[in-house]
Parts: C-alpha cells; structure tokens; sequence
C-alpha cells in the first residue's frame, strides 16, 4: 500500500512537471497584447472582430451557415461595385492561392496574358503563369517607376487575352491607375484580372465602371480580419466565356465546384468557419456605417501622419500612392535598425521591405483599429530614432 502510495505521487510530481513544461512552452509563444500594429496584414483588429473571435466555431453544413454565407455574398458584391450577376467564391486560402487559383481556372497554354510587374507581387503574377504553363509577358517597372501610358504602346494590338495587376503593389506602395489600365484593355478588348488584396476597403474600387472581371481580396488587409480567407468576386462574363468552359486540373481549387456550392450559401470542402463569421460581422458594421465613411477614415489616417512627417529627412515616392500604407523612404541604411527599435524597444510594428528596397525603406499602414494620437506616438518615435543619424 505504501508502494502504491510512492508510485501515485511520484506520477503526480512527473505529471506537474510536464504541466510546467507546456505551460513554459505556451509562455514562450504568448502574443504581446500591448504591440501596436501600423502593418497593412494582419492589420490591428477592432474590438467588435476579436469579440466573435473569442466564440466557439460551430458546425457549418446548416441552413443558418449557408445563409450567412450569401448574406456575406450580397455584401461583397455591393462593396466592390460589382454587377448583380457577378459570382463569388469563398476559398480557404491566403491570398496568393486566390491569385493562383484564379489564373489556374481562367486561363491555359492556348492564351497569353500581360503582367504588369512592377514588384514581388506582380512577379508573383508572373511566377504563377510560368508554373502553370500559361505564356506572358512582363510589364516591368522600376521600384521608382510610375506606370503610364507609355508604357502600354509597345503591347497594343498583340493578341493577348489578359491583363493581370495588383492594382496596389504593396512591395513598391504604388497605386496603379485603373481608367488608364481599363482603357488599354477595352481597346484590346481583354480580360481584366485584378488583385485588390490592399486596396479593397481603403481606395474606391468599382468593378463594373472599370469593367474588371475578376476580383481578388484576402481577410487580413482592408477587411481587418485574420489570415486564412480569400474571396474572388467573378464577372458573369468570364464565368460563362472562361471559368465554364475551362478544364482545371486540380480538385481543391476547381472554380466550378464553388460555384455550383455556392448556390446554396456553402462550399465543397470545409471553409475558415471561425474568419466567415468575422467576415459576416465586419460586412454588417461596414454597411452600419457606410462604406464611403470607411474610406474617409482610412484617408484621413493617412493623410494625418503624411502631413505629420513631412518635416523629417525622409521621403514618399513621387508616384501615386494608395491611402493604406506610406511606404516610407529614408536617406541612409537604417530601415532594419528602425523596424527593430520599434518593435523591440516602442511595441510598434511597422512593415519591413525585402529586397532591393529594404536597406531605406519601411511602410506604415493606416488601415484597422488605429487612432491619431496612434500615429503621433509613432512620428514622435520616428523623430527621436532619425535625430541619432
């Protein structure tokens, strides 16, 4: 009996031990609640999206999920500006799937589509095509370059099928501009692909007046919600001339599985449950509030700290520039000192740049949970670093 006693404690005492070694392991990884995020993805989450969060996720195969899910469709539609016959899928993906996917399903060998590449996610564009073996060509710019309608003369009348663009090229922060990239497309009547992954939620965007025909946006930009969920909003013209008549070779990201599911609010394979539910509660404070006061808050977040650092040695590119980041540029090599300073010494966390550009250059964002004196505090501590050099 004795024995037995020993035997029970000393399992006991090795049962607390590795308790206390989970419990160490979970400290190392513990998120810091006080870190401030000025990142365009994941953005700073607003309350409201941390709160649903915070719920269980429950069983998604119900009536109740599916009509969640076209109420989720509805307001995707209406937020984009797109026709009322537009399709969307739901993927569960980030959003580099959602560019790969909808290359894969609208396009093959027999087409040839122009890229404009003009950083890492329009080489992204050009890498999918390449993997896929679908000719391109590459528009490229220079990390300095504006795109203009120079650029497109030496591409007019040479049979391409389409246009690809990251309408925001979030490596570079230029902002493309789409009349100009939709007038080469209607006079080479083209299909018009559009990544709006940083630009969706914080710069107008209207997909019939510019006559896109395929939409790419990810949960974690402009809609502020976790990584895990991609949406592509699909014209009825290329569903019916390209996505209808295409063979995908592939089974989890075969548009035309999604489209027929989605008549019925679902999705042929288990989708990020927990993030459709933000993406229900975010849609439904966006249209409380009215899209086009959520554009005016992204704007004057970022006009604010523009005008707040204009008097410091750096400097934005000259081209034009989307209103949710500020891709900062400095004099001198320091951008990897300054994004350590602030994130190890101030708990701000700002965008590293790779790359050519990463040496000069960091990018602040102005999208989610973020007030001015937010931004106050970080132009104090971008003042305070930049005076040590």
């Amino acid at each position: 009996m004795i024995g037995w006693k020993r035997k029970r404690l000393l399992l006991d005492h090795k049962e607390e031990g590795r308790r206390s070694a989970c419990h160490r392991k979970e400290m190392k990884i513990e998120i810091d609640q006080e870190m401030k995020l000025f990142t365009v993805g994941p953005a700073q989450m607003y309350p409201h999206t941390v709160a649903v969060r915070n719920q269980v996720v429950p069983y998604f195969r119900t009536p109740e999920f599916s009509e969640m899910m076209l109420e989720n469709e509805k307001f995707i539609k209406k937020f984009a500006d797109a026709k009322e016959d537009a399709k969307v899928i739901f993927l569960t993906s980030p959003g580099s799937g959602a560019m790969e996917a909808t290359v894969m399903n609208c396009f093959d060998k027999r087409d040839r589509v122009l890229v404009i590449s003009g950083g890492t996610f329009g080489e992204r564009f050009e890498q999918i095509c390449a993997i896929h073996g679908i000719p391109y060509e590459g528009l490229k710019l220079k990390p300095d370059e504006k795109l203009t309608g120079a650029h497109f003369q030496k591409y007019e009348n040479r049979d391409f099928t389409a246009l690809l663009v990251n309408l925001h090229e979030t490596y570079t922060g230029q902002l493309y501009d789409i009349e100009l990239i939709r007038d080469f497309c209607e006079r080479n009547h083209l299909y018009l692909i559009v990544d709006a992954i940083s630009t969706f939620l914080c710069d107008e965007y209207h997909m019939e007046k510019y006559h896109i025909d395929a939409t790419i946006i990810s949960s974690q930009k402009g809609l502020c919600l976790a990584p895990g969920l991609s949406v592509v909003i699909l014209s009825d013209k290329i569903v019916r001339q390209k996505v209808l008549e295409h063979s995908v070779q592939s089974l989890y990201f075969n548009f035309k599985e999604y489209l027929l599911n989605m008549k019925r609010g679902q999705t042929p394979f288990t989708p990020a449950v927990g993030i459709c539910f933000e993406l229900y509660d975010m849609l439904r404070h966006i249209e409380i509030q009215g899209i086009e006061r959520r554009l005016e808050e992204v704007k004057t977040r970022c006009n604010y700290f523009r005008g707040k650092i204009g008097n410091l040695p750096i400097h934005l590119p000259s081209y034009p520039l989307s209103n949710a980041i500020s891709p900062i540029r400095f004099e001198k090599d320091i951008a990897v000192d300054m994004f350590r300073y602030l994130k190890d010494k101030k708990k701000m966390m700002v965008n590293p740049v790779g790359g050519e550009l990463g040496k000069r250059s960091i990018r602040v964002s102005h999208i989610g949970d973020l007030k001015l004196e937010d931004y106050d505090a970080l132009t104090d501590e971008l003042k305070l670093f930049l005076s040590k050099y």
